[in-house]
């Protein structure tokens, strides 16, 4: 079975807040004009004939071959016509409840949350490495690194070795207590993504890994995705 690298199942601050947006379709009073008033008219004439579950006149159409099906239509089209049925709400429905379940059992025991794991965690897995780095390899905001550091090296997990000529180069790396430490929680980690996976079959696994590859793959490559031509535009 393939596995994520340990920083990768730790807290994802990384992806935002998700924010439902409410569109309220406001009602045009004004009087339209008799031609566009007839046409409609007819047109709601067509559906109040039309029963529940028969086809729409572009439906005939297309199934008749003297149509086009219209964009964005058809059944992947209808579950995506929710916000809850986004693959970002889903996704970030399960990140939040899976830091929350790993915050409590972090700080029942060790006394601290998930930044400072993850911090461990990319430090064990890749470390010494100086502060930005710790923050770009556990997408971590650099400021909050900066902030809990400190506390880190106090609780003599990490050690950090100034740079002779540039002091934000600083090389950080887990002292024997931090590898200890890295080495416990990880068995917790893996424990955990046992039990995430555990009604998946193999082949369903490895195809979840192979998805979530292609889709972390796709946002690096492509930060701005589908915005990219309007960014370019202005």
């Amino acid at each position: 079975m393939r596995s994520f690298p340990a920083h990768v199942y730790a807290d994802s601050r990384y992806i935002v807040d998700f924010t439902t947006f409410c569109v309220k379709m406001k009602s045009n009073r004004r009087i339209r004009p008799l031609r566009e008033r007839s046409v409609q008219d007819r047109a709601e004439g067509v559906e109040k004939t039309q029963q529940p579950g028969d086809p729409s006149p572009a439906d005939r159409r297309v199934q008749s071959g003297d149509g086009e099906a219209p964009a964005g239509s058809g059944p992947a089209a209808d579950r995506m016509a929710s916000v809850s049925q986004f693959y970002t709400y889903r996704l970030h429905k399960l990140v939040t409840m899976l830091n929350r379940q790993m915050h409590d059992e972090l700080q029942a025991r060790y006394g601290f949350g998930l930044a400072e794991w993850r911090t461990i965690g990319v430090l064990g897995e890749f470390g010494p490495l100086s502060l930005r780095d710790v923050a770009r390899r556990g997408a971590i905001d650099k400021a909050q690194v900066s902030r809990l550091m400190p506390g880190l090296i106090r609780r003599g997990y990490v050690d950090r070795n100034a740079h002779p000529t540039d002091r934000r180069r600083a090389s950080l790396r887990l002292t024997e207590a931090g590898r200890g430490l890295y080495e416990e929680i990880l068995v917790l980690g893996r424990r955990r993504q046992a039990w995430l996976v555990d009604e998946l079959t193999e082949a369903e696994r490895v195809t979840v890994v192979d998805i979530l590859d292609r889709m972390l793959a796709r946002i690096e490559a492509e930060p701005a995705g589908p915005f990219a031509q309007s960014k370019a535009a202005e």
